[in-house]
């Protein structure tokens, strides 16, 4: 996720061609704070959120996992899990501080599972300010690494988490992370877990973490598995056939948002999430410009500089987002939609409801992605 920017100002922020210019947005910014000037505290709280992510970087901190998903981001249609490691410590601890020296601001955590080589995460600790990692759960990660923990959930029940994960993972993930501040679960929300969103937000406000959402985006390996009528293997597409997939229907949107929203008020000192986002990004349609190759032009997921993704050898590569095979006109993933909102598009400066339910997306994206006890 990327403000993409090259500093800390709105009018530094590249605007895609949806969005007003910049000039036009720092000035329509501008005026609404001068007619309701009670929104100004707020606003410069949303600023300092935005300047955490002012210059973003993905690691891939491992290319092992202890799981075997559904169409798993990481080793369907990627490449990066055959990477020739690096495994000296020290390499580790000399890289993380050149790119502290870069002045990476945000530094996301990801690969196949980052709990399986916590000395890496310890080393990273030590130079970022703000962190982000991306886990399942399984493996408690280290006390003294002190950044935001974001958990993936795909079921609430044992059942359906070794059918689609190859392994009973919720329930472990709970138990490790009960009352941990720095964790939130990361529900991913597919045609086949609709009816479980209400009891995996009970679920998580007994045993204290808090919940948020994702919605499950194909890639594009996946659907052409589906289009093509593939056989099932054993690793990572056990399950999907034509007829029966995870991909959410236009209907099932629309349930999952009412549902997902009925959590928000049901379950407040939980589900960190924001009713507008919400609805936008159940909206039917693609979310995103789409250039003639069917890629997000408008994204602020996108790896453009001053972004950078790593892999195990240390070496940045180029990618076109953090998870480049997924389809673009169908992506619904927590990253891009929560980054593409950095900046105030059009509809979010309309008046004074729209921007102060912008300044609010701004406030849930700030809970979902920074852990506020980190070093600064």
């Amino acid at each position: 996720m990327s403000v993409n920017n090259h500093g800390d100002t709105l009018e530094n922020l590249i605007i895609p061609n949806s969005f007003l210019t910049p000039r036009k947005t720092a000035e329509r910014v501008i005026t609404l704070l001068k007619e309701n000037s009670e929104l100004t505290a707020h606003y410069n709280n949303a600023k300092n959120i935005v300047r955490a992510f002012r210059k973003p970087a993905f690691y891939e901190i491992e290319t092992r996992c202890n799981l075997k998903c559904e169409g798993c981001y990481y080793f369907e249609g990627g490449e990066t899990q055959t990477t020739k490691q690096v495994t000296r410590e020290e390499d580790w601890k000399d890289f993380f501080k050149q790119e502290s020296a870069r002045g990476v601001s945000m530094a996301y955590f990801v690969g196949a599972e980052p709990a399986l080589a916590q000395h890496r995460l310890l080393a990273a600790a030590e130079q970022f300010p703000w962190g982000n990692i991306g886990t399942n759960g399984t493996i408690k990660i280290d006390r003294d690494i002190p950044y935001r923990i974001g958990v993936s959930v795909w079921a609430s029940n044992d059942a359906d988490d070794i059918k689609l994960r190859g392994a009973s993972v919720f329930r472990k993930a709970l138990n490790n992370y009960k009352g941990d501040p720095r964790a939130i679960m990361l529900f991913t929300v597919s045609k086949w877990n609709i009816s479980s969103i209400l009891e995996v937000a009970k679920m998580c406000a007994d045993h204290g973490v808090e919940l948020t959402y994702n919605i499950y985006s194909p890639t594009k390996t996946f659907l052409e598995k589906i289009d093509n009528h593939e056989s099932n293997d054993k690793y990572f597409f056990r399950q999907s056939n034509t007829d029966h997939s995870p991909i959410l229907s236009n209907d099932d949107l629309s349930r999952a948002r009412d549902l997902m929203n009925d959590t928000i008020e049901l379950f407040p000192g939980t589900v960190i999430y924001s009713k507008a986002y919400n609805d936008f990004m159940c909206t039917p349609g693609s979310r995103y410009d789409l250039d003639e190759n069917g890629i997000a032009t408008n994204c602020h997921s996108r790896i453009v500089d001053p972004m950078r993704y790593y892999t195990t050898d240390l070496q940045s590569i180029p990618s076109k987002c953090c998870t480049p095979d997924v389809d673009c006109s169908s992506c619904r993933m927590y990253s891009g939609g929560w980054s593409s909102k950095f900046v105030p598009s059009v509809n979010d400066l309309k008046d004074r409801n729209s921007f102060i339910s912008w300044l609010n997306i701004i406030d849930t994206l700030g809970k979902i992605f920074l852990y506020k006890n980190a070093l600064r």
